[in-house]
Order: structure tokens, then C-alpha cells, then sequence
């Protein structure tokens, strides 16, 4: 997708352009018959998703994974309705996994054909924005709206979601000011042992418009977290865009062995300040499950970004996945990479960590670090570090609160200047009747290192309205 604005610039000049939305949760649990790994003489194909967050057979309720108040708009989180982000995290923060073949069990979940769903849903909402008292005057309004898209067979798999909207913004000076985020992911099988997938995204309009717009989130274990980059929202003035396309395969060796490859271009811009960056990566992986509920592996990886970063990396690491039932789950990997003089240092450590655990049957917590190349986040910035915990709780199946702290850091290379942003969002969520819900949250951005001090405390209130869901058995019914 080299064009990489091209539906949303064109959906940007029909509307004005596009509120972002944020995209949601977490794992797509398979139902069906168990069958071995090994067994592929029946060529039984089934579409079993490469980044499971836990056991297939695991369950969350009453904590729903698709914890978002989009998500829960969307009506989203089983088989017939999976959640928003589970096309936006092929290897970042929906790791935390032994894998398709390395449940406790040790035995593969497979989809038999009249059990595999379609699906498409859509909401629609608004929402209003002020800023606290000692933070400037602000407020803004806005309308707000989301669709996807889901479509399954016995060997391929199709998602497609958009969301956005329009809104008067005058938080910043602005006014009429949006964003778009467009995603496709697709995923398949070659044999029983080859699977495949494909995933593209973008994001374009308005960066300050980030501050009010429903946040990106992304997986850790079956939580929601906000994206690591949250807390540089809103520091660019006018259009920014980024996204990311990324192909992975998995060869599955045996049911205690797999190999993955995978390969992604992300792309950063930010028009007001002429700036621009790319950046590949590709990463070799091998796990090997070596008890019930753990795997370790080692992985060699290489990045390089363009423009003015111009850094290049290259290296390796080791990795441990572990996972206890449905409770919690680990993922921890790290490595030494060797890096060109533009990075700074010639050896750098790159590495993350993520940690997942169920406090209560209504209570869930998670912990999440990571140090990586910056993406172009911050134009000055080579690489980022990053830190987040949040705490999760669910009062009834209608009203839960989320409260998320978010870090980031980053230092020029050459001026040795440091860079901190902090994001703290608190949220409560309400499922109203006849398919409205709605959210209210409190948000506060800060950021030091530039030449002026950034921050801003902002609340946010969002109805959604979704038609009401149809059971799965009639949903199937109509598509199929």
C-alpha cells in the first residue's frame, strides 16, 4: 500500500475529514472440532489466528476483552463479532501466546465450515470535549462513526474497518478538523502446517484532533491499552498521517515447534513540519514449547529507517511466552543489536515485555514495556521507550472503569536532548438500551523537552448507537 492515503483522503475531501476512532480488543476465539497438528493426511483446513492472546478455550466473562466503549458500540467481541484492534496487532502488543500449536493440551482447535461466520457491523455517535480549568480555554463537538467488515471461509479470512468523523475543535485554534483510520487485515492457510497474513493500516487529518478522538488501543493479554505513542498526541500542528502494512507466515514444524517470518513497513508524516520517515523491519523467529503453558525461542531481526533518522539495525535475542489457564499470561523478549553511527550507539538493546493477569473474576490488570526504534513519533527521536500499566474493572455486564497510565521517552542522538510524555486516562463506560452506550473519560497529556511545555487535562463525553445484535444463529442465517 504505497499510496497510503488514498480511500481515506478521498473519504477526508467528501466529509471535511475524519474523527479518529479508536480501534479495540483483543482475541478471536475459534469454535469447532480438536484435531492434531500432525494429522495432515485429512488436509482439514481451519482459520486459527497467530497471535492468540490465551487458550482457545479460555473465557473472560464477565470482563469482556473488547473492553472500549467502541468496541462495546460494536457489539464486538465474540466469533460473529470480533474486536476492532484484532487486525491492528500482527506482532506488537497481542504476543503474549504459546501459539496455535502449543495450548496445554497440545492439541489445535480447528473450525469445521458451517460453524465459520460473516459479519459486518456499524455505529454511530457524538460526542463533547472540554478542557479542565487551568489547562486553556477548549471545547469541541463532534459526530463519530465505524464500521467492519468481517468474512471467513475454511481457508482465508477478510477484515476490513474504518472509522471517524468530523468535529468544530477549538481546543488548539482550530475548527473544523477530523481523522480517518482505515485497517485490512487478511489471514490463510496453505496447508494445515503454512499459514499466512496480511494487514494494512492508516491514519490521516488532524493530529491535535487525537486528543478528543476515542483512543487507539492495543493488546496486552486480554486487556486494552492505550497505544505506546498516546502521550505525543496533539504535539503537530495540521495534517499528519501514518500507518503500517506487514506480512507474516508461521510454519508450524511440529505441535511443539513453529517458525515465524514476517516482514512491515511503517510511515510517519506530519505535513506542517515537512517531515517524512520509513520504516522496515523483518524478524525470524523459532519457539519451541518446552512444558504445558511455556515456550522459549530466539529470533534475529533488522530495521531500517529513512530520511533524516537514517538508522539501521541488526541483531538477535531471545524470547519466553508462558501462560497459566486463562488467568494471566507472560511475554518477555529482549536482544543486542548492532547499529550504524546515525543511531547513536553502535550496540543498542532493544527488547519488550508485556504481563497480563486476572485479580478477580470482574478485575484484570497488565504491565507493558518496550524499547524499539521511534517510528518517527518524535521527528528528533531514533529510539523510544516505553512503559504502561492499567487496571480494569467490571461493576455488572452494563458498567465497567478503566484507568491506564502510559510513559514515553525519547533522546536525540546528536544533541543528547530527552523528551517525556505521559498519558492518564480514566473511563467509565455504561451500556444504555436499544443499542446506546456511552463513555466518560478524563484525559491528561503532558510532554517536556520541547521548547515550550505541553499539557492539557481533557474530558471527553460519547453516546453510541449500534442496531441491536442478532443472535449468532440468525446472523449466520442472513450471510450465509
Amino acid at each position: 500500500m504505497r499510496n497510503p492515503n488514498f480511500v481515506t483522503a478521498m473519504c477526508a475531501q467528501a466529509v471535511g475529514a475524519f474523527l479518529l476512532a479508536s480501534l479495540t480488543a483483543p482475541a478471536l476465539r475459534a469454535q469447532g472440532i480438536i484435531r492434531s497438528a500432525d494429522d495432515d493426511a485429512d488436509q482439514v483446513y481451519s482459520l486459527h489466528r497467530m497471535d492468540t492472546a490465551a487458550t482457545l478455550a479460555g473465557n473472560t466473562e464477565p470482563l469482556s476483552s473488547c473492553g472500549d466503549a467502541l468496541s462495546v458500540a460494536l457489539q464486538q467481541g465474540t466469533p460473529e463479532f470480533p474486536c476492532w484492534a484484532n487486525i491492528r496487532t500482527v506482532d506488537r502488543w497481542n504476543s503474549a501466546s504459546i501459539g496455535n500449536g502449543f495450548t496445554s493440551n497440545r492439541d489445535r482447535t480447528t473450525i469445521l465450515p458451517e460453524n465459520i461466520p460473516s459479519s459486518f457491523t456499524l455505529t454511530a455517535g457524538g460526542f463533547n470535549a472540554f478542557s479542565l480549568p487551568g489547562d486553556g480555554q477548549g471545547k469541541a463537538y463532534g459526530g463519530l462513526a465505524a464500521m467492519s467488515g468481517l468474512l471467513e471461509r475454511r481457508r482465508w479470512q477478510l477484515m476490513a474497518e474504518d472509522a471517524g468523523g468530523a468535529a468544530d475543535f477549538q481546543l488548539s485554534g482550530a475548527h473544523f478538523v477530523g481523522l480517518n483510520l482505515a485497517a485490512v487485515r487478511a489471514t490463510g492457510e496453505v496447508t494445515p502446517r503454512l499459514t499466512w497474513q496480511g494487514s494494512a493500516t492508516n491514519t490521516y487529518g488532524t493530529d491535535a484532533a487525537r486528543q478528543v478522538a476515542p483512543i487507539d488501543y492495543r493488546m496486552v493479554g486480554e486487556a486494552d491499552a492505550p497505544a505506546p505513542d498516546t502521550p505525543a498526541y496533539g504535539l503537530h500542528a495540521g495534517l499528519m498521517t501514518e500507518g503500517e502494512e506487514g506480512l507474516k507466515m508461521r510454519y508450524e514444524a511440529s505441535r511443539r515447534s513453529a517458525w515465524d517470518f514476517s516482514a512491515s513497513n511503517g510511515y510517519t508524516k506530519y505535513n506542517a513540519d515537512a517531515f517524512l520517515v520509513n520504516t522496515a523491519r523483518g524478524r525470524i523467529e523459532y519457539l519451541h514449547n518446552v512444558a504445558d503453558g511455556t515456550a522459549l525461542g530466539f529470533y534475529g531481526e533488522g530495521a531500517h529507517q529513512t530520511s533524516s533518522l537514517q538508522c539501521s539495525l541488526g541483531g538477535g535475542g531471545l524470547r519466553l511466552l508462558s501462560s497459566w489457564d486463562d488467568h494471566a499470561t507472560l511475554n518477555v523478549s529482549g536482544g543486542i543489536v548492532g547499529a550504524n553511527p546515525s543511531c547513536g550507539k553502535r550496540v543498542q538493546f532493544t527488547g519488550d515485555a508485556a504481563l497480563y493477569t486476572k485479580l478477580t473474576n470482574r478485575t484484570d490488570l497488565y504491565l507493558s514495556a518496550n524499547r524499539d526504534l521511534s517510528n518517527g513519533i518524535l521527528e528528533h527521536s531514533i529510539f523510544l521507550s516505553t512503559g504502561g500499566a492499567g487496571v480494569r474493572h467490571s461493576f455488572t455486564h452494563s458498567i465497567d472503569v478503566h484507568a491506564s497510565l502510559n510513559e514515553l521517552y525519547g533522546t536525540d542522538p546528536v544533541t543528547r536532548q530527552t523528551y517525556h510524555g505521559s498519558f492518564v486516562d480514566g473511563s467509565f463506560h455504561y451500556r444504555l438500551g436499544l443499542g446506546f452506550s456511552q463513555e466518560l473519560e478524563l484525559r491528561r497529556y503532558s510532554f517536556s523537552g520541547l521548547a515550550e511545555e505541553a499539557g492539557r487535562t481533557v474530558g471527553v463525553f460519547t453516546l453510541w448507537w449500534s442496531p441491536p445484535r442478532r443472535s449468532p444463529e440468525e446472523q449466520r442465517a442472513s450471510l450465509r
